[in-house]
């Protein structure tokens, strides 16, 4: 999709479709069709779409309501420049042109319609073999009609394009079956990131190699299947002539992205019902927002202004992968397995796996990676989404501080979560009369709390958030704003605005 600005709207000829993001109860610029609105029940409320054909000259003309001006924001020009686009794709129109109401800066303007242009055209078609199918257009040429600060604007796009990337790369990978995508496609993808930046690196560990460190609880996970473990480390180094904002070293603050990266879960000996793994292709959904996360790092790894914003801190990217099947070789429920940090488990539960991958992951990130912050993400929990519903994530975390600081970095972002309670008492539903732990707290009620509290065993003196994505990973309602049916990408953009905040 190529993007152009232009300062004023086009010709009827030069566009097959004219959209206008309008606030609600403002007048529009450029529009001679205001009467025509007064007559409709249009009043450019959040998310509202009026769609009118052969108004003005034009084919197809959209307006997008993105409601008051004082409470107007990045997401919800996102959303209505996603909403305009999806409608203009569903048409099988190729070109189109945006007009831009005055507000917010000319840059995040820009970032902003970028994010919902490229996430509203958005579609996963790899395997589809229908004509119809293959002939659907895409949108070729969009272009967007600002008043001022067009150079910003432009400025803004660049960079929206950056961001959109990192969603896109991670909602691939998620919407990608298992059988064509493997532990080795994500070591593929995290070294095609690296080979695009001279800060990232990536080691990538077999399973002899997970052994001699004592990885036993993700080692655990991985026995059942033919395909191989691959535990992947990503590195982002900020360049040596930043400085951190408290001076020294310009490694003042390490943190680690953990990702809960099981290719497919079957459930392992504890097998689910047929109909519960039809999705499971997603439950590598916190790696793949990991690997989203990397990418942007390296494309804005040489901009002078994401440097600075990140001086002073290396980022780590931790994706324990692996498949969880049933087989001969496969953990069996009553098992005890031993976890990185000396810790016995007794495995009761062989689907309550993605906590005994985290369990090292973690121990990994605090171990080697020196790591004071990490931040995990899992589809983890059924549980989660009996509390939240399929919209919201679960976020939980030893560290009021940082908990706080990542919800007000990640509030405009459209990840959408709840804080939930690290109720350690719940801790002894966790204790195993012959090992240290059991992997599952044992009745029907707070699933989502005794998964986080096990995995706080596994966290000595780091701050740590765990966001439990199970619900918002993977989207089978109809589409709404940036939203589009199947992997969403969730965390990408909030766990980036997070990591160049000033925390």
């Amino acid at each position: 999709m190529k993007a152009s600005i232009l300062s004023s709207t086009p010709a009827t000829k030069q566009v097959e479709m004219l959209s206008y993001l309008v606030y609600e109860g403002e007048k529009l610029l450029h529009n001679p069709s205001q009467e025509m609105l007064k007559r409709s029940d249009f009043t450019g409320a959040d998310g509202q779409i009026l769609t009118v054909d052969n108004l003005d000259g034009y084919d197809v003309v959209v307006f997008a309501g993105l409601g008051k001006k004082k409470n107007v924001s990045e997401l919800k020009m996102q959303n209505a420049v996603a909403s305009v686009v999806r409608f203009a794709t569903s048409k099988n129109l190729s070109t189109l042109a945006v007009v831009i109401p005055e507000e917010l800066s000319p840059e995040l303007k820009g970032s902003s319609c970028m994010v919902g242009a490229r996430l509203g055209a958005y579609q996963f078609l790899k395997y589809k073999t229908d004509e119809k199918t293959k002939q659907f257009k895409k949108i070729e040429q969009i272009s967007f009609v600002v008043s001022k600060g067009a150079e910003d604007f432009k400025k803004g796009l660049e960079f929206g394009i950056v961001l959109a990337s990192g969603v896109a790369l991670a909602r691939d990978l998620v919407n990608d079956p298992a059988s064509h995508t493997n532990t080795q496609t994500l070591v593929d993808t995290a070294n095609l990131i690296a080979s695009s930046s001279e800060n990232i690196s990536v080691t990538v560990m077999d399973e002899e190699q997970c052994k001699k460190l004592g990885m036993g609880s993700y080692l655990s996970v991985a026995r059942g299947s033919i395909v191989p473990p691959k535990f992947i480390v990503l590195h982002y180094s900020p360049s040596v002539s930043a400085k951190s904002p408290k001076g020294g070293s310009p490694f003042g603050r390490k943190i680690a992205l953990v990702g809960k990266s099981i290719m497919f879960d079957s459930g392992g000996l504890s097998l689910k019902p047929s109909e519960s793994m039809e999705d499971m292709k997603i439950d590598m959904s916190g790696g793949a927002t990991v690997l989203g996360v990397f990418k942007i790092l390296s494309e804005l790894s040489s901009n002078p202004d994401f440097a600075k914003a990140t001086a002073g801190k290396e980022i780590f990217g931790i994706l324990p992968s692996c498949e969880n099947m049933p087989s001969g070789h496969a953990t069996r429920p009553g098992d005890i397995v031993t976890a990185m940090n000396g810790k016995t488990i007794e495995v009761l539960n062989t689907d309550a796996e993605g906590r005994l991958t985290l369990a090292d992951g973690l121990v990994y990130a605090e171990k080697h990676c020196k790591a004071d912050v990490i931040i995990d993400l899992a589809t983890l929990t059924g549980a989660c989404m009996v509390a939240l519903g399929n919209d919201l994530a679960g976020l939980f975390s030893n560290d009021d501080e940082l908990s706080q600081s990542f919800e007000k970095e990640a509030k405009e972002t459209g990840d959408e979560f709840w804080k939930m309670p690290l109720h350690l008492p719940y801790l002894k539903k966790m204790k195993s009369d012959i090992a240290d732990l059991k992997n599952i707290g044992g009745g029907r009620y707070g699933g989502a709390i005794t998964a986080a509290v096990f995995l706080s065993e596994f966290v000595e003196k780091a701050k740590w958030i765990h966001i439990d994505i199970a619900g918002p990973a993977f989207r089978t309602e109809a589409p709404k704003g940036v939203l589009g049916k199947g992997a969403t990408g969730w965390g990408v953009l909030s766990i980036y605005q997070f990591l160049i905040s000033n925390y």
